[in-house]
């Protein structure tokens, strides 16, 4: 049986990501106590240990703000930590899935394909591009995934995602302002593991892909969904960018279209708000 290796262990996508390679491959976990992807050597060793034959690199240092403050640490994990792991997985001959975003673009149009031309606005971003660039420079066999706003039902152990902390907001019933002007594709956990499950079962060619569910949203429609389903009416306010608490530049628009999907034969994720109607049935489950 092959080996997948699935370093982030215990976040929101790894949870899915191993709930959906366990039915036919050998999952090996690993989180950051196992060992730091930023350390070369302990990178090297843990890898080589347990010879994976494909390793799906989610870990990442994403909290826009702190890696504002913090850039040493977000270049330590995001692209330097990238490149370690690349580069040991082309020693032993494994493919590397890296994951990557949406915020790698300025968001001057109103959508971005794998070709268009980064240009990224805050540190995150431009550390997530670093990575990219690294892996491959590293290793020829690598998908890089790039995808956006991320739900899904595992709890990370960096807390609640869009989707529960909108939630969590009306259940304490805070006055709830969200921006309008800022538009993705918000996708679930669930439908991104499934779709990388078929690129590697597939064996596409290498390459950068974009992966979300289909359609796009502002942050406010997309809240307005999240409460229209689950029947609730909080006080809900429209608030721009420029009025938000955050100072951080982010990109106004970021839906991500996949040409290279397409090109190998692969469909298109189904519509965001089908993937989050079934997200609050598993939700309301727990």
């Amino acid at each position: 049986m092959r080996k997948v290796l699935i370093i982030g262990a215990n976040g929101q996508l790894a949870f899915d990501l191993i709930k959906i390679f366990g039915d036919s491959y050998e999952i090996i976990k690993s989180v950051r106590s196992d060992f730091d992807v930023a350390d070369k050597m302990a990178a090297e060793n843990f890898i080589k240990n347990c010879a994976p034959d494909v390793i799906i690199n989610t870990a990442a240092y994403h909290k826009t703000e702190e890696c504002e403050l913090n850039p040493e640490k977000s270049f330590a994990v995001n692209a330097i930590g990238a490149f370690n792991v690349a580069k040991v997985a082309k020693e032993i001959g494994a493919k590397v899935i890296f994951i990557s975003t949406d915020y790698v673009f300025d968001g001057t149009k109103e959508y971005f394909v794998e070709s268009d031309i980064p240009n990224p606005l805050n540190v995150y971003g431009v550390s997530k591009l670093a990575g990219e660039n690294l892996i491959k420079i590293a290793n020829e066999d690598y998908y890089i995934i790039r995808t956006s706003w991320l739900f899904g039902i595992h709890k990370s152990g960096k807390g609640n995602n869009f989707v529960t902390l909108m939630l969590e907001k009306e259940k304490n019933g805070e006055n709830i302002k969200v921006v309008d002007d800022q538009f993705g594709s918000p996708t679930y956990t669930y439908d991104l593991a499934l779709k990388i499950k078929e690129l590697v079962d597939k064996n596409v060619l290498p390459g950068m892909y974009h992966i979300t569910n289909s359609g796009s949203c502002s942050w406010h429609e997309f809240t307005q969904k999240i409460f229209e389903l689950s029947n609730l009416k909080p006080n809900l306010e429209q608030v721009k960018s420029a009025d938000g608490p955050s100072k951080i530049k982010r990109p106004k628009y970021s839906v991500l279209i996949s040409e290279n999907m397409k090109k190998q034969g692969i469909e298109s994720l189904r519509p965001w708000q089908e993937a989050l109607g079934d997200f609050m049935l598993e939700y309301n489950k727990k």
